[in-house]
């Protein structure tokens, strides 16, 4: 009788990950019993508890004179990826596009929901959803603490989640991010390379908004520490109580050094603006390939953003189909683009 139970758990549990996994996507007929209990290793006798109880657990349901088909009842195919904003500035709804193109060959569609930003809007519409039933998100959070507390609660209830870019303070979860370190060292490197020795730094918000604005910060750190750069105070501008307006104005008055390697491009092309009407012309590099950049020929550091969601549509697909895994923190590879805004010392 154990051997039996073993049989019978053993083949409830591959049966239901291949219905998970999508296999047998949603809506589609399963195999004959006859075939099906052939694959599986199993009796007919075996494999109709396992049918019964696949359709008590809601994956499946019986058609008349049709067989088995795979239902909705226990599995919400619909996952929201949550980003704070659409703009086609920023190009987040990339990430949008590369998860609906994972989750599309598995059996699953992608919800887009926005926070605007907003750390009270995101824990609102996160809860909304869980009311509704999903328990399985990919999220780009504003910050890395604003709602950590939050995100550890819903993990603890069970919901999966993938971090994208931003990871919550002390929080043990799936993550995908770009290389951030690595293009921080890229576009610090590139500018020492057309001869620059004094280089700033500048970031709005400040280091400790986001996990990603220090990797990139350290990238910059290292590449200074490797060419024997010494870092001073004046080349590193950081503020937090400043719009972006005041902030340029802060930098142009301030600048002493002939290159800046900026933390994102909606600052750096501000600065490209300020700096176009000063007398003083530093080399300037940004973050993230924005269309911003492109249109202000300015330098930028390019995010796969596509291929980030479509690693975490696939982490949160191995983390559904079992939820034991261990956890994977995954870093996709940046490239720096060159523009006109890469100029030499005293160009």
């Amino acid at each position: 009788m154990a051997k039996n139970n073993k049989l019978y758990a053993r083949t409830l549990d591959a049966l239901k990950k291949d219905i998970v996994s999508g296999k047998y996507p949603f809506q589609t007929r399963l195999p004959s019993e006859e075939d099906l209990g052939k694959d599986l290793g199993v009796s007919r006798t075996t494999l109709r508890k396992v049918l019964t109880a696949l359709k008590e657990d809601g994956f499946i349901e019986p058609r008349k004179g049709s067989g088995w088909f795979v239902c909705n009842k226990n599995i919400n195919r619909y996952i929201p990826i949550i980003i704070p904003k659409d703009s086609k500035n920023f190009r987040l709804t990339e990430i949008f596009g590369g998860a609906s193109d994972y989750f599309g060959g598995v059996g699953f569609s992608s919800l887009l929901t926005l926070t605007d930003d907003d750390p009270k809007k995101e824990t609102e519409l996160i809860n909304k959803l869980i009311e509704d039933g999903h328990k399985n998100f990919i999220i780009y959070p504003g910050s890395c603490k604003h709602n950590a507390l939050f995100y550890q609660k819903i993990l603890r209830k069970g919901c999966n989640c993938v971090f994208i870019d931003t990871l919550p303070y002390r929080i043990t979860c799936d993550y995908v991010t770009s290389c951030n370190f690595l293009g921080g060292y890229a576009a610090t490197k590139k500018l020492i390379d057309l001869g620059h020795k004094d280089i700033a730094f500048c970031s709005l918000p400040a280091l400790n908004t986001t996990n990603t604005i220090r990797d990139r910060y350290d990238g910059y750190v290292s590449a200074l520490e490797q060419c024997k750069i010494k870092l001073t105070d004046h080349m590193v501008f950081i503020k937090k109580d400043m719009t972006f307006e005041e902030f340029g104005d802060y930098v142009v008055k301030n600048l002493t050094s002939t290159a800046i390697f900026a933390s994102n491009d909606e600052l750096a092309v501000i600065l490209v603006k300020k700096f176009a009407l000063s007398d003083k012309h530093p080399a300037i590099v940004g973050f993230d390939n924005t269309v911003l950049s492109e249109n202000f020929n300015l330098a930028s550091v390019n995010q796969d953003l596509y291929e980030m969601g479509r690693t975490a549509a696939e982490l949160l697909h191995k983390r559904i189909v079992n939820p034991k895994k261990n956890y994977e923190h995954i870093y996709i590879p940046v490239t720096l683009y060159e523009r006109s805004s890469l100029t030499p010392p005293g160009r």
